[in-house]
């Protein structure tokens, strides 16, 4: 009975995993592409004004 219960519990802690990875990967697909080109932007006119001042 507890090796059943084991097996389970390891199943249910496999599953939450696969879940939260695949949660995780799609939120980082769909969030970072505009955040990074929103970050980019911001970096490149900040180089800009850095090479300006030089």
């Amino acid at each position: 009975m507890e090796i059943i219960l084991m097996y389970v519990i390891g199943l249910v802690v496999l599953v939450i995993a696969i879940i939260s990875i695949f949660k995780s990967l799609v939120h980082r697909v769909t969030v970072s592409n505009q955040a990074l080109k929103e970050q980019i932007a911001r970096l490149e006119t900040r180089v800009n004004e850095l090479e300006k001042e030089n």
